[in-house]
């Protein structure tokens, strides 16, 4: 019976709740951030693409 207690892992409980739902919030975060962090990425490059787009419109216009 005491060899049962000594295998118990009482820091890693898979019925612990609370952690359960700490790692889900922290793991559901950082795809959040990931996601965000992508699209502002993306956005840059497009406005940067429309603005040297624009530019070389207005060059060729002038020329």
């Amino acid at each position: 019976m005491a060899r049962k207690n000594d295998d118990y892992d009482w820091l890693d409980d898979p019925f612990d709740e609370k952690k359960a739902a700490a790692e889900r919030e922290q793991a559901g975060s950082g795809k959040t951030g990931m996601a965000l962090g992508i699209g502002c990425v993306v956005f840059v490059l497009i406005a940067a693409a429309a603005v040297i787009g624009g530019g070389m419109m207005l060059l060729g216009s002038i020329g």
